[in-house]
């Protein structure tokens, strides 16, 4: 398990929100996978993705890298490899995740990875126009994040 900073979610996980708040989706600097781990990398000082930083720039890159890397063919393979080789513990069920947990949620059919953000409801992660909220269960209570990851 990884150890945050002391007082991470005021020195370290906001001032990392407010700093991406507009910073657009990149493809191998700034895409789902990659915030993610910089987020976790604000707040602990450790780069969860470094066996994949500098190794694509494109959807395709992104998906044989993580081919290369795990065996795997998702963003949840990706995570899962990340939290695993850190010795991150898994939910055992994704509506336990809390804020600055690393989770993959299902994004209208498309799996993207975030982390909770600090009000704790909501999935954040980027989008083509900067971060975006995402509730971490719907409406009826059926969790929209498949897996999550303590940090």
């Amino acid at each position: 398990m990884l150890t945050k900073h002391k007082h991470w979610h005021t020195h370290a996980f906001d001032p990392f929100l407010r700093e991406r708040a507009d910073m657009p989706f990149v493809w191998g600097s700034n895409d789902c996978a990659l915030f993610a781990a910089d987020a976790i990398l604000a707040n602990t000082g450790t780069d969860i993705a470094e066996d994949f930083r500098g190794k694509y720039t494109t959807q395709l890159g992104a998906l044989k890298t993580i081919r290369e890397v795990t065996g795997g063919t998702s963003i949840a393979d990706a995570a899962a490899y990340c939290a695993n080789k850190h010795g991150l513990v898994e939910h055992t069920h994704p509506l336990l995740a809390k804020r600055g947990d690393l989770v993959v949620i299902d994004n209208s059919g498309t799996l993207i990875a975030g982390v909770v953000h600090l009000n704790g409801h909501d999935v954040v992660s980027v989008s083509e126009t900067g971060l975006v909220r995402l509730p971490i269960a719907d409406l009826n209570g059926k969790p929209n994040v498949v897996r999550a990851w303590s940090i």
